[in-house]
């Protein structure tokens, strides 16, 4: 057991080690329309996808766990045919963005986003969107700034970890074992199909799924060990002052979802009562990828009555 820890950690390492050599040399474009902002100690990945025509808005789109800017390309590509600049951003620890550690100076994920909006369009109003942990991030944003509105997909709110499993969490063996699972336990696709197949409920959409979108960004510099330190730097999602929000919501929730449970559904719905609410019959949690055209429609519809 021992010699197959001391494989694994040496295994962790050398990639580690291999990623922060070809991230050092900045010249790492995971996309065509990658582009990166820098805030403080953080590097963050985005994406723009410019609105056609006359832009009707701008929509800054927040990924869930385990996801980056690649499970927004469908939802995205819709809504800036019909108007809407989506921006999509790789939160901390994700994608390709920074990978906090203990030496960083940590800054909210919500501040961060706040900020890049601002860098891109400062003082205007901007819809947020997010899906999933995603979800969690955005309705904690809305309570800080004045939004145009709030699209919510299968959204959850983010809880704290508890303090007794940080040592055992963030210890440098643990962060190891975690970027040797992530960059080896990716790379066998039968298995990611299946996640995917679970988290859409559609058979035909997991088959033929592009699983690179998923396993580039988390066999991507230390993914792991990002994980291990991003379960402690994140801020709970506050349930009991949606109150401040003023905007429009719109709330999306999926029948065949099996990542989340009828509680965590039943507290979103309850802190947003008069929210637009919705739920896709035979879809699965991540239904922004394969059920984007029915999503778009309903956002695009709730977008033009409350504009």
């Amino acid at each position: 057991m021992k010699k197959l820890i001391s494989l694994l950690l040496a295994i962790a390492l050398s990639v580690s080690l291999c990623s922060s050599v070809c991230s050092a040399a900045g010249e790492f474009m995971p996309y065509e329309n990658s582009r990166f902002f820098e805030y403080g100690d953080y590097s963050i990945h985005y994406r723009i996808s410019p609105a056609q025509g006359e832009i009707k808005g701008r929509i800054i789109m927040i990924h869930g766990f385990l996801c980056s800017t690649y499970s927004w390309r469908n939802m995205s590509e819709i809504m800036s045919r019909n108007g809407y600049e989506c921006v999509m951003a790789d939160l901390p620890d994700f994608g390709f963005s920074t990978r906090e550690n203990e030496d960083m100076d940590i800054i909210e994920r919500e501040k961060i986003i706040i900020a890049l909006t601002e860098y891109l369009a400062p003082g205007e109003k901007w819809i947020l969107a997010g899906h999933s942990m995603g979800g969690g991030v955005a309705i904690n944003i809305a309570e800080e700034i004045e939004a145009e509105a709030l699209l919510l997909y299968c959204p959850c709110a983010q809880k704290t970890f508890p303090p007794f499993a940080e040592k055992i969490v963030k210890c440098v063996p643990m962060k190891m074992i975690m970027n040797a699972f992530f960059n080896y336990g990716t790379r066998i696709t039968p298995l990611v199909k299946l996640i995917i197949l679970m988290a859409t409920n559609n058979p035909d959409f997991a088959r033929n799924y592009d699983v690179s979108g998923v396993t580039h960004a988390v066999q991507y510099d230390g993914f792991g060990a990002g994980m291990c330190e991003m379960m402690y730097n994140v801020r709970a999602t506050d349930l009991d002052n949606t109150s401040k929000i003023t905007c429009p919501v719109l709330l999306c929730n999926a029948e065949k979802d099996i990542i989340l449970n009828d509680s965590q559904k039943g507290e979103i719905k309850e802190a947003f009562p008069d929210a637009e609410q919705h739920i896709l019959q035979g879809a699965g949690h991540q239904c922004i990828e394969d059920r984007a055209d029915e999503l778009a429609d309903l956002t695009l519809d709730f977008l033009e009555k409350n504009s």
